[in-house]
């Protein structure tokens, strides 16, 4: 048992986890919907439900700011999980409800082109929003220890230096704004691909941005068997995780195959296998003895 703390089962366990978050996503989502109503009102019970989802996300990443690195990390993971589910999936939805946002049949027509939902037009509003954050929290982060934020600051020049060494880490905080940002990121990434990539010619653009996209997930891949530790590398197979997510749900889009993830009850066996893949993975990495802190490139975030 204890070979699957090693290099590279440890890295692709954490890719496992970081990856099924995806298809669970829109499984609960669909299961919030089955339970307590469809959200097509703004007076839908889903919505109190969503909340509620959101509010223990929040109490579960509370709960991880008290725990040692490898607890907080999937702590921090589950609680960022339950609040995109809860607090920026649902609130989309039901802002799209409430303004009567147009997607689906009722936006005009585009040739040969795929059209958004409500709440995925209401998602690509939130662009600027994004990227601010994206600047102030990251890349102005002269603190930072992200892989990928200080790629920005050798390139562009920064200067930033080494970070503080005693600059204490929340690994619940930061784990959890790794899911809600990557996530949020690749939702607008694939959202504004498919908006220009299906008006005019853009169809071979979407190619060559999808072989582009996989060969960077390829090469994440690689990086989560090059991990050493549970917790660095279950906070890199998160980030690495939703990167390939972008590679296996675009085809499904374009018709490819169907997407069982949205269809639990018509599935069930497939959701059940994924959930519980899901948990075992998070309970091989819980039981992992915390072990210190070393100097590490594991973090994305």
């Amino acid at each position: 048992m204890n070979l699957i703390y090693r290099k590279p089962y440890v890295g692709l366990l954490g890719l496992m986890v970081g990856f099924l978050t995806q298809p669970l996503g829109h499984t609960a989502y669909k299961l919030l919907e089955a339970v307590f109503g469809d959200g097509a009102t703004p007076g839908s019970g889903v919505y109190p439900a969503a909340i509620a989802t959101g509010i223990v996300g929040f109490l579960i990443v509370w709960q991880g700011l008290k725990r040692a690195e490898l607890e907080a990390t999937w702590l921090g993971m589950l609680g960022g999980w339950l609040i995109w589910i809860g607090w920026f999936e649902y609130a989309f939805r039901f802002f799209s409800v409430l303004y009567a946002v147009p997607g689906f049949a009722v936006e005009p027509a585009v040739e040969a082109g795929y059209v958004a939902a409500p709440q995925a037009n209401m998602l690509q509003a939130t662009v600027t929003i994004m990227l601010a954050l994206l600047l102030l929290y990251g890349i102005f982060n002269l603190q930072t220890k992200c892989n990928f934020m200080r790629f920005f600051h050798r390139n562009l020049h920064f200067s930033p230096g080494m970070p503080t060494p005693d600059n204490h880490r929340s690994f619940a905080r930061i784990t959890a704004m790794e899911v809600l940002f990557v996530t949020w990121f690749c939702y607008q990434f694939w959202l504004y691909v498919i908006y220009f990539g299906t008006r005019g010619s853009g169809a071979m653009a979407v190619q060559a941005i999808y072989f582009a996209w996989t060969a960077w997930a390829l090469y994440l891949i690689w990086k989560c068997t090059q991990q050493i530790r549970a917790a660095a590398a279950l906070r890199y197979g998160i980030g690495a995780g939703i990167v390939l997510w972008g590679s296996a749900e675009m085809p499904a889009h374009f018709g490819a195959y169907r997407e069982y993830w949205l269809y639990p009850r018509e599935y069930p066996l497939f959701n059940l296998v994924c959930f519980a893949l899901f948990v075992l993975g998070i309970a091989l990495i819980a039981r992992r003895p915390s072990q210190p802190a070393a100097k590490s490139s594991a973090d994305i975030t």
